[in-house]
């Protein structure tokens, strides 16, 4: 014959299972801490993104020209006028350019320069590394041959008009009249293409 089971002892104080209340599980899908742990969770994404742009972006802003305002075109000098526009280049400077020009591995760009007011003035062009001789502006157009001002693939530069004028007429598309006192400087793009079409 079996021998019955022991019957644990209930204290006469104890409150039965009844009296208890019923002890609360967490909700599903949520453990206690899982809160503390997307926290975590964010602000070391946070961390790791903050790094990446430290070291990314610079290179990044590196390698474009800087933003002035409004963008302007630059137009190709084509290569039948290059020989024409040799007289308003720096001879110096513009050396390599220009043979670059000739052999169509980048062309040459050109603006065109005027005074308003007919008293005169001298400006030049910084177009990057190039700067132009000085111009003495005249109310008759001037048309005058620069480098681009970044690697020609680039197809954006900044231009940079320096020098003490007036009534500057500064000439891409759209152009422009602009007092010129010290420097001024307009974003300029272009379309990259052949250099030499065929």
């Amino acid at each position: 014959m079996a021998e019955p089971e022991a019957q644990p002892e209930i204290s006469a104080d104890a409150p039965s299972r009844r009296d208890q209340a019923p002890r609360q599980e967490p909700p599903r899908g949520k453990k206690p801490g899982s809160s503390r742990g997307i926290v975590i969770g964010i602000a070391g994404g946070l961390v790791i993104a903050a790094i990446a742009g430290v070291v990314v972006v610079p290179n990044i802003v590196r390698d474009k020209p800087p933003v002035v305002g409004e963008e302007s075109t630059l137009e190709v000098l084509v290569p039948a006028d290059i020989n024409a526009a040799l007289p308003t280049l720096d001879p110096g400077t513009s050396k390599a350019a220009v043979d670059d020009a000739k052999n169509c591995k980048a062309p040459l760009g050109w603006v065109t320069l005027t005074q308003r007011n007919g008293h005169g003035g001298m400006v030049r062009v910084r177009s990057g590394q190039y700067l132009s001789p000085p111009i003495k502006l005249t109310s008759v157009p001037q048309r005058v041959a620069i480098p681009y001002p970044s690697p020609y693939p680039m197809g954006r530069g900044v231009l940079t008009l320096v020098g003490e004028a007036d009534q500057v007429g500064f000439y891409l598309t759209p152009g422009g009249i602009h007092d010129v006192n010290g420097t001024y400087s307009v974003n300029v793009r272009w379309q990259v293409r052949n250099p030499c079409p065929s």
